[in-house]
């Protein structure tokens, strides 16, 4: 009789390998790789994993696969080995497995979430403010933001600055200015306190973007990561995966005007950065943010309530809705969304030589053109 196969998790080799973990984006996980960040004890690690798809990547080692393949690797045997090996392990409960190549110093927790604690809005404003007024932005960060169309002035306006400080030191120095001014960093994500008491930051090898609601506050701070094998990833300014930290939410971001009648109309996109640039680009133009397609969909409706508009509601995705079915059932859930609430919202279509609609008008500025 042909034995039953068993399903490999995720979860369950994470369970068994007590990796690292260094922080949690929904179903995606941020490790130190116990092959190419064995010494590494700051800032974000090289492996990604989501739980959700059961998929793992190491952007430097270049490394990937599934929950199977990600045991063997980290214990240096083939698939077959490593099957019979989980097989005995999760059906009869013994011990076996290997060391991985570097030892784990944190278990990781699947159900990990801490924004239980998370501050007040005008806490967290305040503190971020603050915190940003601290901070400068590197060389190569501010050149990134002037090719995606941005001046100085804007950049400095914005308040874009890089998180990359390496030096647990200065860290703390800021943490203390803060803490100075009589700000309260309990609750704030992205900041942790040590167990000897003092305060410190998450550090990210990127420069953080305000993430503004529709009250002009700062919610919390997205970070692209900018110049390493991550490049082109966008991560939440958190540390919900330390346990005096505190985890980001999907937060919805807010930029432009709406006062004026000419401007009696709100775009929906994807990306805060995105916002800002279309914004800057459209004279400022009103723009609600999405911290992805399939995320805070009820959290935008809810402010093209407030505003009071019924029309006039564009929904603006990237032109790979074309080809990418997870985007159209996106957009589709979004506009149903809209239409429950008795709102119209339309798509708008863009030149398909550009992915994104920040593509299509820093190039239509470049040739002079209206928007």
């Amino acid at each position: 009789m042909k034995k039953e196969l068993i399903d490999i998790r995720m979860d369950d080799v994470l369970n068994l390998l007590r990796l690292n973990v260094v922080k949690r984006n929904g179903n995606e996980l941020n490790l130190y790789c116990p092959k190419c960040d064995v010494h590494k004890m700051k800032g974000e690690g090289h492996l990604y994993i989501n739980v959700h798809k059961n998929t793992f990547f190491c952007h430097r080692c270049g490394t990937g696969g599934n929950a199977l393949q990600l045991y063997a690797w980290l214990n240096n045997m083939d698939t077959k080995e490593a099957y019979r090996e989980l097989v005995q392990i999760l059906t009869k409960g013994t011990n076996r497995t290997r060391k991985a190549v570097a030892e784990p110093t944190a278990t990781y927790n699947v159900n990990a979430n801490r924004t239980e604690n998370l501050a007040p809005v005008e806490q967290r404003n305040k503190v971020y403010r603050e915190f940003l007024k601290l901070l400068d932005i590197d060389k190569k960060h501010k050149e990134h933001l002037l090719e995606r169309g941005l001046t100085e002035v804007f950049i400095k306006f914005k308040g874009y600055k890089s998180l990359n400080v390496k030096d647990e030191r200065k860290r703390k120095e800021i943490c203390g200015t803060l803490l100075e001014k009589g700000l309260t960093l309990e609750g704030v994500p992205g900041f942790f306190k040590h167990s000897n008491g003092e305060w410190d930051f998450v550090p990210y090898n990127g420069f953080c973007i305000p993430v503004i609601d529709l009250e002009g506050m700062i919610q919390g701070l997205q970070v692209r990561i900018v110049g390493d094998a991550n490049n082109g990833k966008y991560r939440w300014f958190s540390s919900g995966n330390i346990s005096t930290g505190t985890s980001a939410k999907n937060f919805v971001h807010v930029v432009g005007t709406f006062n004026e009648e000419k401007y009696k109309r709100v775009f929906v996109i994807e990306g805060a950065l995105k916002a800002d640039i279309c914004s800057y680009l459209m004279d400022g133009e009103l723009f609600i943010a999405l911290p992805g397609v399939n995320s805070s969909h009820d959290e935008a409706v809810q402010i093209v309530k407030k505003l009071g508009l019924k029309n006039e509601v564009f929904i603006v995705f990237d032109n790979d809705i074309i080809e990418k079915k997870e985007v159209q059932k996106a957009y589709e859930r979004l506009k149903r969304k809209f239409k429950n609430e008795g709102i119209t919202a339309t798509r708008l279509a863009f030149n398909l030589d550009y992915k994104g609609y920040d593509d299509y008008l820093i190039a239509s500025k470049i040739r002079g053109e209206c928007a």
